[in-house]
């Protein structure tokens, strides 16, 4: 059975199934993400960053073309390519996990690459929306009693999460503003 066996058309084979379920990965990605990452009775709100599609996409990318340079020829090289390519697109995918929003009862966390902010509500003075018109090119300003600024694009929220922002504001006490943004 394995003298038939073809290392090439075994990684080519791979390199075009990664890059055929490639765009499936892309249409299902948000009924992923509620399936797994939303509890129907938990009063959290948990969103992934938009950035976080792209990056899995780059970790496919990344994949297909290992598999194809293997697929392509063997050598000492190649190998020493591919293992760099590996590390690469495991990184990248592993960093498509550690971008996300969390907004809960006491707290609101972003983590973004290797940065990850927290701030309990109760840290929180004004809460201030500023939207444009038509585009989601707004900002959600979360603004602590030590002065700090905790910004949050639209983009990166939905309007369920923009509704639990409001309702915690209201709950703690803090100032909700909504404001059209000048451009």
């Amino acid at each position: 059975m394995f003298k038939n066996f073809s290392p090439s058309l075994f990684f080519a084979m791979a390199a075009i199934t990664v890059l055929i379920f490639l765009p499936y990965l892309m249409l299902f990605q948000p009924i992923f993400q509620s399936f797994f990452f939303v509890k129907p009775y938990e009063q959290d709100v948990f969103l992934l960053n938009p950035i976080n599609i792209k990056l899995i996409i780059a970790s496919c990318l990344i994949f297909g073309g290992m598999f194809g340079l293997l697929a392509y020829k063997r050598t000492k090289a190649i190998y020493a390519v591919t293992t760099l390519l590996l590390v690469i697109g495991g990184a990248t995918a592993y960093y498509s996990t550690q971008n996300y929003l969390k907004i809960s009862e006491q707290q609101i966390e972003r983590s973004f690459f290797w940065m990850n902010d927290q701030y309990a509500w109760t840290e929180l003075e004004e809460v201030y929306y500023e939207y444009v018109v038509g585009s989601n090119k707004g900002e959600v300003k979360l603004i602590t009693k030590s002065g700090d600024s905790f910004v949050i694009k639209e983009r990166e929220l939905n309007s369920h999460a923009k509704s639990y922002i409001y309702r915690y504001s209201n709950e703690h006490g803090i100032p909700y503003v909504e404001r059209e943004k000048m451009d």
